[in-house]
C-alpha cells in the first residue's frame, strides 16, 4: 500500500493512498486530519486489538465508518447505497473504489504513525 501525504490551499492535510485503498486516504484526510488525540487513541485501540485486549472496533466518524480486527482494517463510506443499482441498467457495476477499502493490519498501522509524523 503505497500512500503519499500532502497539504491543500488551504493547508489542510490529503493523504492519497494507492489504487483499491482510496477510502483510507479520504478517511484520513476527512476524518483524523491533523487532529493528534484522535490519531493517538486510534493508535491505542489497534495496540489494543494487537495485544488481544479486545478481538474488534468499530469507529463511526462523520461520513465513514472504520472496523478493525486482528487481521484487517476496512473502511466504508456511510452513504453506500446499493438499493440504487435496483434502478439501473443491467450489467451495470457502480465505482466504489473510493467508498470502501480495506488492508492488513500492519499495514494500516504504519501508514497512520506516517500520517501522525506527517501532520505533527
Amino acid at each position: 500500500m503505497d500512500y503519499e501525504f500532502s497539504y491543500d490551499l488551504l493547508g489542510q492535510p490529503i493523504a492519497r493512498l494507492s489504487m483499491g485503498h482510496e477510502a483510507i486516504g479520504r478517511w484520513f484526510s476527512e476524518e483524523l486530519g491533523s487532529d493528534l488525540q484522535r490519531i493517538n487513541e486510534l493508535l491505542n485501540i489497534i495496540e489494543e486489538i494487537e495485544l488481544r485486549k479486545v478481538s474488534q472496533r468499530q469507529l463511526i466518524g462523520a461520513e465513514f465508518e472504520l472496523h478493525i480486527d486482528i487481521n484487517e482494517v476496512e473502511i466504508f463510506a456511510q452513504t453506500l447505497d446499493f438499493d440504487v443499482a435496483e434502478d439501473l441498467p443491467e450489467d451495470t457495476n457502480l465505482y466504489d473504489e473510493e467508498s470502501r477499502s480495506g488492508c492488513g493490519l500492519p499495514d494500516f498501522k504504519q501508514a497512520l504513525l506516517s500520517w501522525k509524523t506527517f501532520v505533527s
